[in-house]
């Protein structure tokens, strides 16, 4: 499985990103949806260095393609 998340301020949300990629973040969404805000909010105004934005870049995509699950299909 192969998915992957764009953390960018003007990015779609992490939910629709995995919807595109045919997953659901579920009950996790509006958790998700918080951290990337704050990620950004962080990222943006300076309180991160580049290697600490990096690094926790790396851990929310380790968190997030952790907690995605397939999308349930007409077919399923």
């Amino acid at each position: 499985m192969e998915i992957g998340f764009y953390h960018g301020a003007l990015g779609d949300s992490y939910e629709k990103q995995a919807n595109d990629q045919g997953f659901t973040l579920g009950d996790k969404t509006e958790l998700f949806d918080k951290i990337g805000y704050a990620y950004n909010l962080l990222r943006v105004r300076g309180y991160l260095t580049d290697s600490q934005a990096d690094m926790v870049c790396k851990k929310i995509q380790k968190d997030l393609v952790k907690s995605v699950k397939k999308m349930k299909s007409a077919e399923d």
